[in-house]
């Protein structure tokens, strides 16, 4: 006689879960320590200052307020969904609603269901966060390949001087990563929907506003917080709005 399959409210917080979404959490922290000393070493071998160093940490720290806010809210819908440990370790990743609930349906799909669906069992829910972690491992195993990858580029025992500009080389490739990904994100917004359009003007005209009284009243700290700000008062307005 066949076994029957265990159902989600036994697995969604099973021990093995737990384990998994506690190990990824260590992978992450590990990996961002290792990150933050490579990048104090690799200042100093450019000469950049330890005060900038410090005000781009600070700068990077407070930008990641409005995203974090995001990523809670992100967490909150997913929870009924996924499950505790689930969801901490996809937000723990990943952080984007749109790709987990795209790639989860994708899965499920697969197997002749979907999210919400009362018939979805332990099987189906291992299936695809198996799906997901397929997906979300592509993230790391970049990073653990390309940032040696671009170490290696500044070549060893190379003068400062040419180790500046090969390093201001490299920084095209962030900020351009970085305008592409704002840019095709806030596209899709403002096409979607015409509440998407407002949220998407309020944070520009905030980024643009700060960005400007930052340089009349020649405090360059303001635009630490600028991004921060455009994104918790463009999350604001989109609660309002919707």
């Amino acid at each position: 006689m066949e076994e029957a399959a265990p159902t989600l409210a036994e697995t969604v917080n099973h021990p093995l879960l737990w384990i998994g979404a506690i190990t990824v959490l260590v992978v992450i922290l590990v990996q961002s320590v290792i990150y933050l000393r490579a990048a104090k070493a690799a200042a100093a071998e450019v000469g950049m200052p330890a005060k900038q160093v410090r005000t781009a940490f600070r700068a990077g720290g407070v930008s990641a307020i409005g995203p974090s806010i995001a990523v809670c809210l992100v967490a909150l819908a997913l929870l009924p969904l996924f499950g505790s440990p689930s969801t901490i370790t996809r937000i723990g990743l990943i952080g984007s609603a749109a790709y987990e609930t795209i790639a989860a349906n994708l899965a499920l799909g697969t197997m002749g269901s979907a999210l919400g669906d009362p018939g979805v069992d332990g099987n189906m829910l291992v299936t695809m966060l198996l799906a997901l972690a397929i997906g979300g491992s592509g993230w790391m195993v970049v990073t653990l390949v390309m940032t040696p990858v671009m170490k290696r580029s500044m070549a060893a025992g190379t003068s400062t001087k040419t180790a500046r500009k090969r390093s201001a080389r490299w920084s095209v490739l962030p900020t351009a990563a970085l305008i592409g990904a704002f840019f095709t994100m806030g596209l899709k917004e403002v096409a979607a929907s015409f509440d998407g359009a407002i949220v998407f003007a309020t944070s520009a005209l905030i980024m643009l506003a700060l960005t400007l009284l930052a340089r009349r009243l020649n405090k360059p700290t303001l635009l630490e917080f600028a991004l921060g700000a455009a994104m918790i008062v463009a999350i604001a307005v989109g609660y309002l709005i919707s």
